[in-house]
């Protein structure tokens, strides 16, 4: 039976075992978009048991620009985003695709996380949802049509806080976000990606531009804020050195890139804006 759902995924530094979750997905069509600097797309069909769709890229996109790309891919109906440590089985896929009928003003939803509960025949015929203002990102139905009006991630951002601002723009719009209660996942957070220095220092600089555009964008930004952590991060530098607190070091650099970043952002924006 064709399926009206489509799994979406963004790779970014995945180690090779945790792809073997992706089976579990063997009954929908799969799109990937895979991050690492060369084509893994053979070592990925080794792994995985079934049919899918490799994007790759000669460079790191960026989370909002790949997904965005994969979802103008999709044909079918819904698409489920998600990450490569979510395990979700059949049943709790099921619930999710036939929450999308429960309400006509429904773009995402999301499962419940994390719990031990068994479904038993009765609790599969249950329609039990609760209206959210926010999600899980890592994992959630979306209705394909309403989000390609809305669109998806704003990719101004990079890899973080681009959820929350999605969420945001959702709030402000006519459609609704719900948890279904019947479906249910476990993730493994923050085991999906190799914990190398580099990896470090890329997520928290995305992580602290990320924070400053989101300020920007939904008018909270503060100058002081800016000027404050840039110089404080400046003279602890030197202080961790001393310290060899080699996970400060990396914070405080972090932070420093990720500031720059923020204003490379700001006055190149300036400048098309005057071309």
């Amino acid at each position: 039976m064709k399926s009206d759902l489509s799994i979406v995924i963004t790779l970014f530094k995945t180690p090779v075992d945790k792809l073997k979750t992706l089976n579990q997905y063997r009954n929908h069509p799969i799109l990937i978009f895979d991050q690492a600097t060369k084509n893994n797309s053979e070592e990925i069909f080794k792994i995985l048991n079934t049919e899918f769709e490799y994007f790759h890229a000669e460079k790191n996109l960026g989370l909002c620009k790949s997904t965005n790309f994969l979802i103008s891919k999709v044909k079918t109906k819904y698409f489920l985003f998600t990450q490569a440590d979510i395990k979700i089985d059949e049943i709790s896929i099921e619930n999710l695709i036939k929450s999308m009928n429960l309400r006509k003003d429904i773009i995402f939803a999301g499962p419940v996380f994390n719990s031990t509960k068994n479904l038993n025949e009765k609790d599969q015929l249950k329609e039990k949802y609760e209206l959210k203002s926010k999600l899980d990102a890592s994992i959630m139905i979306c209705d394909t049509e309403k989000v390609k009006q809305i669109s998806f991630f704003d990719e101004d951002f990079f890899l973080y806080w681009e959820d929350k601002d999605l969420m945001e723009r959702i709030n402000k719009s006519n459609f609704k976000m719900i948890q279904i209660l019947n479906s249910f996942v476990i993730h493994d957070a923050g085991k999906s990606t190799l914990d190398s220095t580099r990896v470090k220092f890329i997520r928290r600089t995305n992580f602290k531009y990320g924070e400053l555009l989101f300020d920007l964008k939904h008018k909270k930004l503060r100058i002081i804020k800016i000027l404050r952590q840039f110089f404080q991060n400046i003279i602890f530098i030197p202080l961790n050195l001393i310290a060899l607190n080699k996970s400060k070091i990396i914070e405080n650099i972090s932070q420093l890139l990720g500031i720059l970043k923020f204003i490379k952002f700001i006055f190149f924006k300036k400048k098309s804006k005057n071309v």
